[in-house]
């Protein structure tokens, strides 16, 4: 199968059958060049424009350092997790969440993102705005999960792992190199295809596969750039009562910690994270 980059992948999506006239099935790839031809059932995240509200609200340090913190430990996320997130040193989120510095509006922005709030979050609300962003709050706790992965270095590595998923994502927005790129869409199309034999083939065929994986994850660390493997669970906001196990793959920038890292992932409607899986309030 040949693959152009940013191209959507088609892979099979077990669905029960009510749900299935509704449901669209992708497993998709994106590139950081080529977004506007993709189109995933699973979007990673899908920001609406910010308001222009930093300009004109008063920055309360000592507020901001607690808002941040209490949606930082709602959603479950370490200070490092959110400063993967935000694009920020861990060392900023420190300094925001001590309320001994007022932050820079670029920097409150940031974090809005990686949470997924308007950045109006970090104004001191009235109570009415604060009833608002209670729900908002709430809402956001059904559709963010932080996703463990780890880098794909040898054939163990994936074939451990690997098994019939009922669906998938694929992100490369993160690589700018366009042989990167190419190395990336073939570990995609190689793990798009094996969900239609996985499951119907022998070991040593599972760990052909496999070996073949973990050279082009290889090929493509020399590169700069590591695979990150790891998976969620998703559930129809009209079934309530049905979980997809969701494969997770991910192309990053080799960093000081090439270990296990955690990914964000926001859905969109109709899916969302199942009760048991949430963070709690």
């Amino acid at each position: 199968m040949s693959l152009a980059l940013g191209q959507v992948l088609v892979s099979r999506y077990r669905l029960p059958r009510e749900m299935e006239r509704s449901t669209k099935h992708a497993f998709g790839l994106r590139s950081g060049t080529h977004d506007n031809h993709c189109a995933m059932i699973f979007p990673l995240v899908k920001w609406s424009d910010l308001m222009d509200t930093m300009n004109t609200m008063e920055r309360n340090a000592e507020y901001i350092a607690g808002r941040c913190r209490y949606i930082r430990e709602i959603l479950g996320w370490t200070q490092e997790n959110l400063a993967d997130s935000a694009g920020l040193s861990a060392r900023t989120i420190e300094k925001v969440e001590s309320g001994r510095h007022t932050p820079q509006e670029q920097t409150l922005r940031s974090i809005a993102r990686a949470v997924g709030f308007d950045v109006s979050v970090f104004s001191k609300p009235t109570p009415e705005q604060e009833e608002r962003l209670e729900k908002e709050l709430t809402r956001s706790l059904r559709k963010t999960t932080l996703v463990p992965t780890s880098p794909i270095r040898t054939a163990n590595d994936f074939y451990s792992r690997n098994r019939e998923w009922h669906g998938g994502m694929l992100d490369a927005s993160a690589i700018e190199q366009d042989d990167a790129l190419q190395i990336s869409a073939a570990i995609s199309e190689w793990i798009t295809d094996l969900e239609d034999i996985w499951e119907i083939s022998t070991h040593s065929q599972r760990l052909e596969y496999s070996v073949s994986i973990a050279e082009l994850c290889c090929e493509l660390e020399g590169l700069g750039y590591l695979t990150y493997f790891g998976n969620f669970r998703q559930q129809h906001v009209n079934n309530k009562g049905y979980a997809l196990e969701v494969a997770l793959v991910t192309f990053l920038p080799k960093a000081d910690h090439d270990g296990e890292r955690y990914v964000p992932v926001q859905l969109d409607d109709p899916w969302e994270i199942p009760d048991q899986d949430r963070p709690k309030l």
